[in-house]
Protein backbone atom coordinates (compact mmCIF):
# COMPACT_ATOMS: atom_id res chain seq x y z
CA UNK A 1 0.00 0.00 0.00
CA UNK A 2 0.95 3.61 -1.05
CA UNK A 3 -0.94 5.58 1.46
CA UNK A 4 -1.11 9.09 1.27
CA UNK A 5 -3.02 11.70 3.81
CA UNK A 6 -4.45 14.83 2.82
CA UNK A 7 -6.82 17.85 3.43
CA UNK A 8 -10.39 16.76 2.33
CA UNK A 9 -12.19 19.01 -0.23
CA UNK A 10 -16.12 18.53 -1.77
CA UNK A 11 -14.36 16.77 -4.19
CA UNK A 12 -14.17 13.81 -1.82
CA UNK A 13 -17.94 14.39 0.13
CA UNK A 14 -19.21 11.48 -2.53
CA UNK A 15 -16.50 8.89 -1.85
CA UNK A 16 -16.16 9.71 2.04
CA UNK A 17 -19.91 9.27 2.43
CA UNK A 18 -20.18 5.98 0.68
CA UNK A 19 -17.00 5.03 2.95
CA UNK A 20 -18.07 6.27 6.01
CA UNK A 21 -21.84 4.42 5.86
CA UNK A 22 -20.32 1.02 4.69
CA UNK A 23 -17.70 0.81 8.07
CA UNK A 24 -20.33 2.66 10.34
CA UNK A 25 -23.15 0.14 9.08
CA UNK A 26 -22.36 -2.83 11.65
CA UNK A 27 -22.93 -0.70 14.43
CA UNK A 28 -25.89 0.89 13.09
CA UNK A 29 -27.30 -2.58 12.80
CA UNK A 30 -26.38 -3.29 16.37
CA UNK A 31 -27.37 -0.39 18.43
CA UNK A 32 -30.09 1.09 15.84
CA UNK A 33 -28.45 4.33 16.90
CA UNK A 34 -30.09 7.18 13.50
CA UNK A 35 -29.36 10.42 15.74
CA UNK A 36 -26.03 10.11 16.16
CA UNK A 37 -23.94 7.18 14.40
CA UNK A 38 -22.02 8.19 11.15
CA UNK A 39 -23.58 6.11 8.72
CA UNK A 40 -26.78 8.26 8.96
CA UNK A 41 -24.82 11.21 8.31
CA UNK A 42 -25.83 13.34 5.38
CA UNK A 43 -23.87 14.81 2.70
CA UNK A 44 -24.31 18.41 3.65
CA UNK A 45 -22.86 17.33 7.36
CA UNK A 46 -20.33 16.10 6.15
CA UNK A 47 -19.42 18.61 3.72
CA UNK A 48 -20.17 20.82 6.61
CA UNK A 49 -17.79 19.05 8.40
CA UNK A 50 -14.80 19.28 6.27
CA UNK A 51 -15.08 22.87 5.61
CA UNK A 52 -15.25 23.49 10.16
CA UNK A 53 -12.67 20.94 11.39
CA UNK A 54 -9.86 19.13 10.09
CA UNK A 55 -10.56 16.45 7.99
CA UNK A 56 -8.11 14.54 6.18
CA UNK A 57 -8.80 12.17 3.36
CA UNK A 58 -7.16 8.95 2.98
CA UNK A 59 -5.90 7.06 -0.68
CA UNK A 60 -3.82 4.16 -1.53
CA UNK A 61 -2.64 5.58 -4.60
CA UNK A 62 -4.85 7.54 -5.92
CA UNK A 63 -7.81 5.89 -4.06
CA UNK A 64 -9.53 7.01 -1.33
CA UNK A 65 -10.31 4.22 1.16
CA UNK A 66 -10.97 6.30 4.60
CA UNK A 67 -11.25 9.64 6.22
CA UNK A 68 -9.87 11.38 9.55
CA UNK A 69 -12.41 13.63 11.39
CA UNK A 70 -10.38 15.40 14.32
CA UNK A 71 -11.86 18.09 16.35
CA UNK A 72 -10.09 20.74 18.70
CA UNK A 73 -6.62 22.86 19.60
CA UNK A 74 -3.37 21.64 21.13
CA UNK A 75 -5.11 21.88 24.63
CA UNK A 76 -7.20 18.69 23.79
CA UNK A 77 -8.17 16.97 20.14
CA UNK A 78 -10.79 14.75 19.76
CA UNK A 79 -11.17 12.30 17.23
CA UNK A 80 -14.51 12.59 16.12
CA UNK A 81 -14.12 9.87 13.39
CA UNK A 82 -11.60 7.33 11.84
CA UNK A 83 -13.06 5.23 9.12
CA UNK A 84 -11.69 3.16 6.82
CA UNK A 85 -12.91 0.80 4.07
CA UNK A 86 -13.97 -2.54 5.01
CA UNK A 87 -12.30 -3.81 1.82
CA UNK A 88 -8.46 -2.83 3.41
CA UNK A 89 -9.54 -2.65 7.05
CA UNK A 90 -6.79 -5.00 9.19
CA UNK A 91 -3.98 -4.01 6.78
CA UNK A 92 -2.20 -1.52 9.40
CA UNK A 93 -4.05 1.37 7.54
CA UNK A 94 -5.56 2.43 10.84
CA UNK A 95 -1.55 2.36 12.97
CA UNK A 96 -0.38 4.48 10.11
CA UNK A 97 -3.68 6.51 10.65
CA UNK A 98 -3.16 7.30 13.99
CA UNK A 99 0.48 8.04 13.63
CA UNK A 100 0.00 10.22 11.01
CA UNK A 101 -2.47 12.08 13.32
CA UNK A 102 0.34 12.54 16.41
CA UNK A 103 2.70 13.75 13.50
CA UNK A 104 0.28 16.42 12.16
CA UNK A 105 -0.81 17.22 15.67
CA UNK A 106 2.09 16.94 17.85
CA UNK A 107 1.35 19.55 20.53
CA UNK A 108 -1.83 18.44 21.43
CA UNK A 109 -1.42 17.55 25.37
CA UNK A 110 -4.83 15.58 25.56
CA UNK A 111 -6.53 13.60 22.90
CA UNK A 112 -9.77 11.93 23.06
CA UNK A 113 -12.47 9.88 21.50
CA UNK A 114 -15.42 7.81 22.04
CA UNK A 115 -16.25 4.21 20.91
CA UNK A 116 -19.11 1.85 21.59
CA UNK A 117 -18.77 -0.46 24.40
CA UNK A 118 -18.90 -3.67 22.29
CA UNK A 119 -16.08 -2.53 19.47
CA UNK A 120 -13.83 -4.37 20.90
CA UNK A 121 -11.05 -4.77 18.20
CA UNK A 122 -11.47 -0.69 18.93
CA UNK A 123 -10.97 -0.92 22.69
CA UNK A 124 -7.78 -2.81 21.73
CA UNK A 125 -6.89 -0.48 18.70
CA UNK A 126 -6.65 2.53 20.81
CA UNK A 127 -4.93 1.17 23.59
CA UNK A 128 -2.12 0.03 21.99
CA UNK A 129 -1.69 3.61 20.99
CA UNK A 130 -1.93 4.26 24.97
CA UNK A 131 -5.53 5.62 25.12
CA UNK A 132 -6.90 4.48 28.74
CA UNK A 133 -10.70 4.35 29.36
CA UNK A 134 -12.37 7.13 31.36
CA UNK A 135 -15.77 7.16 31.12
CA UNK A 136 -19.29 5.52 30.44
CA UNK A 137 -21.68 7.19 28.78
CA UNK A 138 -25.70 5.40 27.99
CA UNK A 139 -26.67 7.28 25.36
CA UNK A 140 -29.79 4.80 24.32
CA UNK A 141 -30.97 1.40 26.14
CA UNK A 142 -28.98 -0.43 23.75
CA UNK A 143 -26.07 2.05 23.50
CA UNK A 144 -22.74 2.88 24.98
CA UNK A 145 -19.90 4.28 24.40
CA UNK A 146 -16.51 4.25 26.28
CA UNK A 147 -14.81 8.03 26.14
CA UNK A 148 -11.20 6.99 25.81
CA UNK A 149 -8.39 9.72 26.99
CA UNK A 150 -4.70 10.00 26.26
CA UNK A 151 -1.89 12.80 27.67
CA UNK A 152 0.36 13.31 25.74
CA UNK A 153 2.64 15.23 28.47
CA UNK A 154 3.26 14.08 31.80
CA UNK A 155 1.61 15.72 34.03
CA UNK A 156 2.98 17.67 37.29
CA UNK A 157 1.57 17.43 40.50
Amino acid sequence: MSLVFRKSTMDDVNTLLTIQKESFQEDLEKYNDKETNPACETFEKLAENIKKFHHFTILDGQTIIGGIDVRGNNERMHIDKLFISPSVQNKGVGTVAMQFLEEQFSNVKLWTLYTPFQSFRNHHFYEKFGYKKTKEIQLSPRLKLFKYEKFTEKVVN
